[in-house]
């Protein structure tokens, strides 16, 4: 294997033959012009060929110097971004990541994601605050949020959103209720039934609301929270008439502790997705986290269908 070139020596080589000036290029480099001199003939004693010819005036490269430099300078130009990329990396090791996120998303997506991110970037200092909607859009368009994940808001200036998923919401019962014998629910007695939906003001629930207005149906919940989870526990309770997606409660449907039917004929879904503010392009770790999120959506939608 050929020998390498020292690289301490290239760049000597490549100031002198920038600057064509020994002191010039001593003083660039924070050198003795002695010290030049002797970093010069080490380099041209070690490729045995001559690159300067120097006088007391001035000093030329030789047509081997020449065909030098261009390539020593694309070498020490690759060695810089090099060099500025590992750094750049490890800024991404060491970076932080402030994510606000709804409860579901708190509850189910963010936790198996945030397990895989820290396997690459184990010195970021991570933060999660669940909160609406509207206060994470705020904190993203001043900058206070790096990411947000939600289900899509109807309006979001100031942010760009990425989906990650679709979902499809449906009737959620206790095996007792008097849909379950009928293999089917029936909307037009929803006025007679306890429903429990999130809270007013929540993307799901103006979906919900604009859903059956659509069919004639007016809307008027038993129970509001915000807590998917808290909805599928009273709809256990048979305090209810829930309304979630089917991977919410997977578990508790192959158990047959609760039984999905569906809205109707038409489907009713949402799309979930990450907003970040517009404008910024994610870092390699954003970016990273984007698409954790995406792997942990795609499993969890798929394990609804098992």
């Amino acid at each position: 294997m050929d020998e390498v070139i020292d690289t301490r020596y290239l760049r000597v080589f490549v100031t002198v033959a920038r600057q064509l000036n020994l002191s010039r290029a001593a003083q660039e480099l924070a050198l003795t012009p002695s010290a030049i001199s002797h970093c010069l003939k080490a380099l041209e004693k070690d490729l045995r060929c001559r690159l300067l010819e120097r006088t007391s005036r001035r000093v030329t490269l030789t047509a081997p110097g020449k065909q030098l430099f261009l390539e020593a300078e694309e070498i020490l130009r690759r060695m810089a971004k090099a060099r500025t990329t590992l750094k750049s990396w490890q800024d991404w090791k060491q970076g932080r990541l402030h994510i606000a996120a709804n409860i579901t998303s708190c509850q189910y997506l963010v936790p198996p994601a945030l397990r895989e991110f820290r396997e690459s970037f184990p010195e970021f200092r991570v933060k999660i605050d669940p909160c609406s909607t509207e206060r994470a859009l705020t904190a993203i368009e001043e900058g206070d949020v790096d990411l947000g994940i939600y289900v899509e808001p109807a309006l979001h200036p100031g942010t760009t959103f990425t989906p990650i998923c679709d979902d499809e919401l449906d009737f959620l019962v206790n095996p007792l209720h008097p849909w379950v014998l009928k293999r089917k629910a029936i909307p037009e007695d929803l006025a007679e039934q306890n429903l429990i939906l999130p809270e007013r003001g929540s993307e799901t629930h103006s979906l919900i609301e604009a859903y059956f207005r659509r069919k004639g149906i007016r809307v008027q919940p038993f129970i509001e929270i915000d807590s998917e989870e808290a909805i599928k526990q009273f709809v256990r309770l048979d305090l209810g008439v829930g309304i979630l997606p089917k991977w919410i409660a997977a578990t508790e449907i192959r158990q047959r502790s609760l039984v999905s039917l569906p809205l109707g004929r038409w489907k009713l879904r949402r799309r979930w997705g990450v907003l970040h503010r517009r404008g910024i392009k994610l870092t390699f770790a954003e970016s990273v986290f984007v698409n954790l999120c995406k792997n942990v959506a795609r499993e969890l939608m798929q394990g609804d269908k098992e």
